[in-house]
């Protein structure tokens, strides 16, 4: 991958694609909102994807308080299209959500941290432990690189996002850095160093990043090194598969254990 100086400054002034009450799609990435109605959104997905094959789909979960209608879009979604499906979760998710979250078939799961400054206060609404807290358990039921935090870029100052970057990484937590609005004021060359002590930390912890990389092309920077060949690109997409059907295979295995587990309890 490289940076595109270009793509930085188109970023920046465009909106968050990530909301729980809307369906979009931007080029090969699905985003599907949790509180949106199961069927019209089941056959919107469908008419579109089978037009042109998606490669992710992002399901952003709405409040705790519609926990299961989301649950429900995630089973539909998994049961109706075989490709990785993403949900982020904007708040302090118990072990419980968690495990249900899993259990409803989300692959990879993001609870963002948005910024990783100490500094703010409980006024702000920054709970920095209590979300570290959902990371560490979401590590202990998702695969490994499986549990993902967000961070925005120019919301705080880029030594922070960096010392965020390093942190997650420390944890075995996947850390993406979005671009937005806030991150206009901060000079290229600032934002250009954030992204490549991402990368870099990647690299250096073998993180497994390919089942993300259409979403990291939408929402940073990043663009692909160089065009695939026909047949890079044929090795890849059995790659993929072989990846998914491990995903799926331990979650069936696991779901398994736990309901063996709960019925053995007599629970």
């Amino acid at each position: 991958m490289r940076i595109d100086q270009k793509k930085i400054r188109e970023l920046v002034a465009r909106t968050s694609p990530f909301s729980p009450d809307e369906l979009r799609r931007e080029d090969n990435v699905f985003y599907v909102g949790g509180n949106l109605p199961e069927r019209q959104t089941i056959e919107t997905l469908y008419d579109s994807h089978y037009q042109s094959n998606a490669a992710l789909f992002h399901l952003t979960f709405g409040d705790e308080e519609r926990l299961a209608e989301t649950e429900n879009l995630a089973r539909l979604i998994k049961k109706n299209f075989n490709v990785y499906l993403v949900g982020r979760v904007d708040f302090c998710p118990s072990q419980k959500i968690v495990e249900r979250a899993y259990a409803a078939g989300v692959d990879i799961l993001d609870i963002p941290l948005h910024a990783y400054d100490h500094a703010r206060s409980r006024e702000q609404g920054w709970y920095l432990e209590e979300r570290l807290h959902s990371l560490d358990y979401a590590r202990a039921v998702f695969p490994r690189w499986s549990v993902v935090s967000s961070l925005d870029v120019g919301c705080e100052p880029p030594g922070s996002t960096v010392a965020g970057i390093d942190a997650l990484l420390e944890r075995e937590v996947l850390p993406l850095v979005q671009l937005g609005v806030e991150a206009a004021a901060l000079p290229a060359e600032q934002l250009t160093k954030v992204f490549n002590h991402l990368q870099r930390g990647w690299q250096q912890k073998k993180a497994l990043i390919k089942p993300l990389l259409p979403l990291v092309f939408l929402i940073s920077p990043f663009v692909p090194a160089a065009p695939k060949g026909m047949l890079r690109g044929f090795i890849d997409s059995i790659e993929d598969r072989r990846l998914l059907a491990s995903s799926d295979l331990r979650r069936l295995l696991r779901v398994k254990e736990v309901a063996e587990s709960y019925e053995s309890s007599g629970l």
